[in-house]
């Protein structure tokens, strides 16, 4: 019995460590994830800024794009900037989604499909910052309940 004992230990230390580095892996590729999806994002609200220059849309909403794409800038930074702490990635998160909805609420006042159909990627992308910076913060409280 105590050689099946023994074994039941270890098998339960092997799951155990085996369930850690799950989870450390897990919070690595969330915090690439994050990285990724805030890269995909201003490359998006750049792309739109490119169109709505070419197109020649009204100097208001070229000004838009350009802010969004600015803040989507200054927030892949902060999400890439390792001295950046979760505060600092939340300010800037806060920042470009009020660009971001600000332009959204612009696109759907103007009824044009067209004006819709550039914006999309940029919703795409900005959801998944959005579930990323959710994510973070469900993990970052179950932490904090830990401690």
């Amino acid at each position: 019995m105590s050689v099946f004992g023994n074994k039941s230990i270890g098998n339960n230390l092997a799951v155990l460590a085996t369930v850690g580095l799950m989870a450390l892996g897990g919070c690595a590729t969330t915090g690439g994830n994050l990285t990724s999806s805030a890269t995909r994002l201003e490359r998006s609200a750049v792309a739109l800024q490119e169109e709505a220059r070419d197109d020649g849309a009204r100097s208001g909403f070229r000004s838009d794009a350009r802010e969004l794409a600015e803040e989507a800038r200054d927030f892949r930074r902060t999400v890439e900037d390792r001295r950046s702490d979760d505060g600092d990635v939340r300010d800037a998160f806060n920042d470009v989604s009020k660009r971001y909805h600000a332009m959204r609420d612009e696109v759907e006042r103007s009824r044009s499909r067209e004006a819709e159909a550039e914006f999309r990627p940029v919703t795409e992308a900005y959801l998944d910052v959005e579930r990323e910076m959710r994510s973070r913060d469900r993990r970052d409280r179950y932490a904090s309940d830990e401690n």
